[in-house]
């Protein structure tokens, strides 16, 4: 990790590092939308391995002044139930990089059980259902949010995209994802959204 007295006199920068299209596209408006003068860099390995991912949040934190990793849980869940026998279980392997990175001061993990959606359907409404999938995420958001479409073309849509469309219920969203309680590694299955940790209860963007 970086030294403190190295960072006074530098610009602050933060890195958001996940492995979806849509967490990427939301933040990428974020950015945008609010002009932020912090270095966001949304460095989001698609697809990248536990393994890598754990990698890259580790490197970065030696340069960035904060390193945010978006988990979500329903990704480790599928891939432990998919482990061979005698192969240590996705979740043993997160529990591992969770607890050697939560020691670093500068490394946020921020857990989403179970997918990103789960934190758009947050600004809808309050719900603690143990979703069984991504999927069946999806389908409950698209009640609340029926035009919602997973794709780069509808999150980055021109005067409406998927962070100035939803930014007058961010503060529900928060609201809401703070009622769900912090991610608890010995009970990793519960529902919980720990994105609300970046934002202030008014829904600015966190500036430690």
């Amino acid at each position: 990790m970086k030294n403190k007295k190295a960072f006074r006199k530098e610009k602050i920068t933060y890195a958001i590092v996940g492995d979806g299209d849509c967490e990427k596209w939301y933040f990428q408006m974020l950015k945008q939308t609010e002009n932020l003068i912090i270095n966001i860099k949304p460095e989001l390995s698609l697809k990248a391995s536990l393994k890598k991912q754990y990698d890259y949040v580790k490197n970065l934190a030696e340069t960035y002044h904060k390193v945010f990793w978006i988990i979500d849980y329903d990704v480790i869940e599928r891939e432990t139930k998919e482990c061979k026998k005698g192969d240590e279980k996705r979740s043993e392997e997160f529990a591992r990089y969770y607890n050697e990175l939560s020691a670093l001061e500068n490394v946020e993990i921020l857990v989403v059980n179970t997918c990103f959606e789960y934190w758009l359907y947050l600004h809808f409404k309050y719900s603690k259902k143990n979703y069984k999938d991504c999927d069946e995420t999806g389908k409950d958001l698209k009640k609340e949010f029926p035009t919602y479409d997973k794709t780069e073309k509808f999150y980055k849509k021109s005067n409406a995209d998927i962070y100035t469309s939803l930014k007058p219920k961010l503060p529900i969203a928060i609201k809401n994802a703070e009622k769900l309680g912090t991610f608890d590694i010995q009970n990793p299955n519960n529902p919980v959204c720990e994105i609300h940790r970046l934002f202030n209860n008014d829904g600015s963007f966190k500036v430690d």
